[in-house]
C-alpha cells in the first residue's frame, strides 16, 4: 500500500462512502509495514465507525491508535471525544487529562474537558477549563461560547449574551453561540429575537436538531403548538434517536389531547433514555390513568421510584391509581405514607390518605392525618374533609370550627358551608342550618336535593 491509498480512503470518508474508507483502511492496517501509514488508517478506521454509529468500535480502534500513534496528544484527544460521545464523561476527562499532560498549551483539550465537566454537573470545572482554553487562545469562539452557557445555567443572562456576542463576532457561524444567545433571550422574554437566533443557526446548518428542539421548546410555550410540532419534528428528522424531542413532541399531543400519539412519543423517548427518564415515565403514568389503564400506570410510576424514591408526587399518583384498583388498598395507603414521609406539608398526600380512611370507614384513621395537614396552613379541601369527618365521628361543633375556618378563607366554598350547616342541624340549631344550607344553593343553585331538603326541615 502507499500513501495514495491512504488519500484515497479519506476522500471516501469525506464523501460519506463509508464502505470503500471501511474497506481501504481495513487493508492498509492489515498490509502495510509503514507505522506511518498504519497510524493514519487506524485513525481514518475509527472516524469511519464513527460515522457509522459504531461508535464501540470507534472506541476500540481508538485505543489501538493511542498506543501507536506518533502524535499522543491528538490520538488521546480524539478518544477522550469518543468517550464523551457515549456520555461517558469521566473517561473522557481522563484521557483529556493526558492529552493535556502532553501538551499543556492544548486549547481544545481544556475546553472538551470542560464540557465534559458541564456535562457532569461540575460547573465550576467547567468554567476554569473554559477560561484556561480562552487564556491560552483569546480569539476562541468555542471557549466564549461555552462560558457562556455556564453562565446561562446560572441566570446570569446579560452577561451571558455579551459572551455569545464576543463568540460570534470572532466566529459568525457558531451555532452554539446562535443557540445560547437564543435562549438567554427567550429567559429575558424576548421571545422574537430569540427566534431569530434559532432560525439563524439553522440556516447555517439546516440539520442543527438542537437549534430546531429549542425553538419547538419555545414555540410550546407560547402556546403555538403547530410551529412547535413542525420544528420538534425537525429536530427528530436529523436526531432520531433524541429524546427530549420525542419527549417535547409527547408534551405537544398531550397539550391537545392526542393522548394516543403522546403517549407513542413518551415510549419512544423512554426507550432511547431507559427508565431514568422520570419525566417521561410520570407523563405516560398519568396519561394512562386518565385513560383508565391503572396498570399500566402504576408500572410507569414504580419504574420512577425504583430508580429515584424520593419524588413525593409520584407516590401519590401512583398511590391514586392503587386506590382505584381491587384489592390494592393497603399499597395504595403504604404509598401515600411514603409522599408524606417525603413531604409531611404535601396536601394532595394528606387528602388521599385520609379520603382511603374514610372510604374504609377508619375516621379516626383520618383525623389525625387531616389534622396535620391543616397545621401546614388552611386548605379549603382538607379543611371540608376534616368537617366531614367530624360528623362521621359526631363531633358536630368540631366540624362547625373546621368548616368555618374554610369559609372564613374562601367564602364561595360551597361544601364547607353544606357540611356546616348539617353539623348545626345535628346540633338542633335550625336557624343556623337554614342560613348555612341557603348560602350553599345560592352558590350551586341546581342542587334540587339540597333545595329539597331546605324546603322540608323544620
Amino acid at each position: 500500500m502507499t500513501d495514495g491509498s491512504i488519500i484515497e480512503g479519506y476522500r471516501a470518508l469525506k464523501t460519506k462512502d463509508l464502505k470503500t474508507a471501511h474497506r481501504i483502511f481495513r487493508s492498509i492496517i492489515g498490509s502495510s509495514a509503514d507505522r506511518q501509514n498504519t497510524d493514519d488508517a487506524l485513525l481514518g478506521l475509527s472516524i469511519t465507525y464513527r460515522e457509522l454509529g459504531e461508535l464501540d468500535d470507534a472506541i476500540d480502534v481508538a485505543k489501538k491508535v493511542v498506543g501507536s500513534h506518533t502524535d499522543r496528544k491528538i490520538a488521546l484527544f480524539d478518544l477522550g471525544n469518543y468517550y464523551e460521545e457515549v456520555g461517558q464523561h469521566a473517561l473522557a476527562i481522563q484521557n483529556y487529562d493526558l492529552s493535556i499532560t502532553c501538551d499543556p498549551d492544548f486549547s481544545d483539550a481544556y475546553i472538551n474537558r470542560g464540557i465534559a465537566w458541564y456535562n457532569l454537573g461540575k460547573m465550576e470545572h467547567a468554567r476554569r477549563d473554559f477560561k484556561n482554553g480562552l487564556d491560552i487562545d483569546k480569539r476562541s469562539s468555542r471557549a466564549m461560547a461555552n462560558l457562556g452557557i455556564v453562565l446561562l445555567e446560572e441566570k446570569k443572562y446579560e452577561k451571558a449574551i455579551d459572551l455569545f456576542d464576543r463568540s460570534l463576532e470572532e466566529d459568525p457561524e457558531n451555532i452554539h453561540a446562535l443557540c445560547g444567545k437564543g435562549l438567554a433571550l427567550f429567559n429575558l422574554d424576548r421571545y422574537d429575537d430569540s427566534i431569530i437566533c434559532f432560525d439563524a443557526a439553522l440556516s447555517i446548518n439546516p440539520d442543527f436538531y438542537i437549534a430546531n428542539y429549542y425553538k419547538g421548546h419555545i414555540l410550546k410555550k407560547l402556546d403555538l403548538l403547530e410551529e412547535a410540532e413542525e420544528a420538534i419534528n425537525e429536530a427528530i428528522g436529523s436526531r432520531d434517536n433524541y429524546a427530549l424531542a420525542w419527549f417535547e413532541l409527547g408534551e405537544i399531543y398531550r397539550s391537545r389531547k392526542e393522548d394516543k400519539k403522546a403517549l407513542q412519543s413518551y415510549d419512544r423517548a423512554i426507550k432511547i433514555h431507559g427508565d431514568q427518564f422520570e419525566e417521561a415515565l410520570f407523563q405516560k403514568g398519568s396519561l394512562l390513568m386518565r385513560s383508565g389503564d391503572l396498570h399500566g400506570a402504576v408500572d410507569s410510576f414504580r419504574k420512577i421510584c425504583k430508580s429515584n424514591p424520593y419524588i413525593p408526587v409520584v407516590w401519590i399518583e401512583m398511590g391514586v391509581a392503587l386506590s382505584r384498583m381491587k384489592g390494592r388498598k393497603e399499597k395504595a395507603v403504604s404509598a401515600l405514607k411514603n409522599a408524606l414521609y417525603l413531604k409531611p406539608s404535601d396536601p394532595d398526600a394528606s387528602f388521599h390518605l385520609a379520603g382511603l380512611y374514610i372510604e374504609d370507614g377508619q375516621p379516626e384513621k383520618a383525623l389525625p392525618v387531616l389534622k396535620k395537614a391543616l397545621s401546614f396552613g388552611v386548605d379549603p379541601r382538607i379543611g371540608s374533609l376534616l368537617a366531614r369527618t367530624y360528623i362521621m365521628l359526631r363531633m358536630y361543633k368540631e366540624a362547625i370550627s373546621a368548616a368555618d375556618d374554610v369559609v372564613t378563607k374562601d367564602p364561595d366554598h360551597p361544601e364547607a358551608w353544606l357540611l356546616m350547616g348539617r353539623a348545626y342541624n345535628s346540633l338542633g340549631r335550625t336557624e343556623e342550618y337554614k342560613q348555612c344550607l341557603r348560602k350553599y344553593l345560592h352558590l350551586v343553585p341546581d342542587d334540587d336535593g339540597v333545595r329539597k331538603e331546605l324546603g322540608t326541615s323544620s
